[in-house]
């Protein structure tokens, strides 16, 4: 009894030489490489977290703005924690280890 599949087998063939050949070609002339493309796939994977992470930096600073904007005490105390400005009648006494 034969089985008949969907591609004769001279045909298989035919297509796996040619696709062999055709990545073979690709490879001389050094634009496809298989190297290459785990290479860049790693390299998108990298450049969407990196994304991501500057994307979720992003909400936050907006978000401190907002509170900044909305809360004098607040922002009363972002200068003095980050920019150690004083009121008028204070003095900063720095303590030597």
């Amino acid at each position: 009894m034969i089985q008949k599949g969907l591609i004769p087998g001279g045909v298989a063939t035919v297509l796996l030489t040619l696709g062999v050949v055709v990545m073979c070609l690709g490879l001389a002339r050094g634009t496809t490489t298989v190297g290459g493309y785990y290479e860049l796939k790693r390299s998108r994977e990298v450049l969407k977290q990196t994304v991501a992470s500057l994307q979720s930096e992003t909400e936050q600073i907006a978000a401190e703005i907002e509170r900044i904007r909305t809360s004098p005490s607040y922002a009363r105390k972002v200068l003095r924690d980050k920019y150690h400005l004083t009121e008028a009648n204070e003095d900063i006494v720095f303590f030597a280890d």
